[in-house]
């Protein structure tokens, strides 16, 4: 069971840097599926009705009891951590106590919730956070947290944003992200009470990432694990690896490179270092102008990683920098087979001869030419490019 929701104190506030956390119907969904994961949750139910402005969250985590959901939505409460040292410690998703809190102040919020050992129950929430309403109700262990009446008081909010069919693809491309970090996960969407799309679960990201790209199998990709050194203290610790998924350079490339795409600690994030060390990796096996298929998902100790970057935690101070940069760049190297250690000298000789021909058909690939790394993304399903 989740440890008790708490009010954060005074001198933990001012160190978080939390600024604007709810801007879009993607970022309501962001933060309710990220409080869903840190509850432990496998089956997450995702509806939406853009038009009025209205999202659901359910899952089947660990649910809260009546006392935690009377705190729930008050200013900075949280479950997760409990003090400065706390900041340095962090191993879940959320952990600034304000997501639900924001939505009070620009929606109306309903929250239901059930543990496994105690009934469940039914809160709704002033626009201050405070519990205005609750009563008993009925429902399977879990939580389901409703979101109405978005920016209803926020006009230039609402005209701001992009269409419904912009805001949608923004809210399926955040869910496809938040996946590819938790594969095990199953999902459903639900559009205007239709059901739009769903993520089965999988063992492996390698099994996955055929969903989103369709023309992809999983026999294209290569699939490693490696543990690292702590940078810190030069000991291994099972805090510290990484996971890499790449499409092998001979069967799948694309025009942009909108498929470099990096996590960390369950969270995909934006680092322009670690994705130039992705490229660069595949700097001889790639034609000029084309881009690998590769996802990065690296376990970071906490005391390692700052999350008080960016409001939304999609940019991250990330301590030696440079080590993680030569493992990352050992690991590509070692998932392309490019080292006799791996592959009998005929099946190694024959892959090189193919990665090498595809990159001399098209003159070598140029590092030094400016790529924007995080252009907009396609909207699903996402077509391969020969």
């Amino acid at each position: 069971m989740a440890t008790a929701i708490q009010p954060l104190p005074s001198e933990v506030v001012h160190l978080i840097a939390a600024g604007e956390v709810i801007d879009s119907l993607a970022a309501v969904v962001r933060e309710l599926v990220e409080n869903s994961l840190d509850a432990g949750a496998t089956r997450i139910v995702v509806s939406l009705w853009p038009e009025l402005w209205r999202v659901r969250v359910s899952d089947n985590g660990c649910g809260m009891n009546p006392v935690d959901l009377q705190q729930a939505a008050a200013a900075h409460t949280t479950s997760k951590i409990r003090n400065c040292e706390d900041l340095w410690k962090i191993t879940s998703l959320g952990f600034r106590g304000e997501a639900l809190h924001s939505l009070t102040t620009l929606a109306e919020l309903e929250i239901l919730s059930r543990t496994t050992t105690a009934g469940g129950w039914r809160v709704v929430y002033d626009c201050g956070g405070k519990a205005v309403a609750a009563e008993t109700a009925a429902l399977a262990p879990g939580t389901v947290v409703t979101v109405s009446n978005l920016f209803a008081n926020w006009s230039e909010r609402r005209q701001g944003l992009p269409s419904v069919k912009g805001q949608m693809k923004a809210v399926q491309e955040t869910i496809q992200q938040i996946a590819l970090c938790h594969p095990h996960v199953t999902w459903q969407v639900w559009q205007n009470d239709r059901q739009w799309f769903a993520i089965s679960p999988s063992v492996t990201t390698q099994q996955l990432l055929p969903q989103f790209l369709r023309q992809v199998r999983a026999n294209d990709l290569q699939q490693l694990q490696v543990e690292v050194p702590n940078p810190s203290l030069q000991l291994p610790t099972p805090h510290s690896g990484l996971s890499l998924v790449l499409g092998l350079p001979d069967r799948c490339h694309r025009h942009r490179p909108d498929w470099v795409r990096v996590a960390v600690n369950g969270r995909m994030v934006k680092s322009p270092e670690l994705e130039q060390t992705i490229l660069a990796a595949f700097a001889r096996t790639l034609p000029r102008d084309r881009y690998p298929v590769c996802f990065l998902h690296l376990a970071v100790p906490p005391d390692q990683i700052n999350w008080n970057r960016h409001p939304a935690k999609a940019e991250i101070y990330l301590h030696s920098m440079s080590s993680w940069q030569e493992q990352i760049s050992s690991a590509i190297n070692q998932a392309l087979h490019l080292n006799t250690e791996h592959l009998p000298e005929a099946v190694h000789n024959s892959r090189i001869g193919k990665l090498f021909k595809v990159a001399e058909d098209k003159a070598p690939y140029s590092l030094n030419r400016s790529v924007p790394l995080n252009p907009p993304l396609p909207p699903t399903p996402l077509h391969f490019l020969k």
